[in-house]
């Protein structure tokens, strides 16, 4: 036996080789085997999966345009609570200034009229 396999030691490799590239050759040429349905199964998961992201991708744009709203709202209510402040400081500015040179009826009076107690 071992002097065949060292006289023939080429011939045996050349079938070996010859049917390792036949295995490979019929794997590769071999057609797919029809997993059509399970691929159109996972894509159809996938666009439900998709669908259902833009669902909430557009209910979290409704909601940020809400708040957007909101915070305009919110934004304008402090610039006329400014404006006002200014205005109440400028009132209570000018009456310090008048109260400086009042005497104490006269302060008593103001608040009299200005509280009416």
């Amino acid at each position: 036996m071992k002097e065949f396999i060292l006289k023939n030691w080429k011939d045996l490799l050349l079938i070996v080789l010859t049917i390792m590239l036949t295995i490979i050759l019929i794997k590769l040429f071999k057609p797919i085997e029809d997993r059509s349905e399970l691929l159109k199964y996972k894509l159809e998961k996938l666009d439900e999966n998709i669908d259902q992201l833009k669902k909430i991708q557009d209910q979290l744009n409704d909601s940020l345009s809400n708040y957007k709203k909101d915070i305009k709202k919110i934004d304008q209510n402090i610039s006329k609570i400014r404006v006002e402040k200014t205005i109440i400081n400028n009132y209570y500015e000018q009456k310090k200034d008048i109260i400086e040179g009042m005497g104490k009826k006269e302060i008593d009076s103001a608040f009299k009229q200005r509280y009416k107690y």
